[in-house]
């Protein structure tokens, strides 16, 4: 599945998500990263509760992170940072334009923006997978 339609899938897609914890293996091509998110319905009663999940990037082709911006480089430390996911823009990531072509017909490169930072997290994938931690939640659109 690619990001796109994985965001497709949750009303709030991606917008306002929390990141708790990235890991990446190089070895495997694979990044994990815990979230939080709201998959509920925005008409129903628990349409602001969060949720914990993990999304995993598999045939991972690029993880790149830029550094907070000076105002918010030494922001208070936090046990999450607050996210939001969107397609690429090479004028945000100008190496982007060179990379793409060479991605395999399928992978889907997207950045999210992280509002703690006022920075970007860039990434391309060939499939992400996504699983609820907790039962109850993400009853999609």
């Amino acid at each position: 599945m690619t990001f796109e339609q994985l965001d497709r899938n949750f009303p709030n897609g991606f917008d306002d998500a929390e990141m708790t914890a990235v890991s990446d293996d190089y070895v495997s091509r694979a990044a994990t990263l815990h979230v939080n998110l709201r998959g509920n319905p925005p008409d129903r009663p628990n349409s602001q509760q969060y949720g914990r999940a993990v999304l995993t990037l598999l045939e991972l082709y690029y993880f790149a992170v830029d550094p907070p911006d000076l105002d918010h480089l030494f922001y208070p430390s936090q046990s999450k940072v607050v996210f939001d996911a969107m397609p690429e823009d090479s004028e945000q990531f100008p190496l982007s334009e060179r990379l793409k072509p060479t991605l395999p017909q399928g992978a889907f490169c997207c950045r999210f923006y992280v509002h703690d930072w006022n920075s970007f997290i860039h990434m391309a994938a060939k499939d992400a997978q996504f699983s609820w931690l907790e039962a109850g939640h993400g009853q999609g659109k």
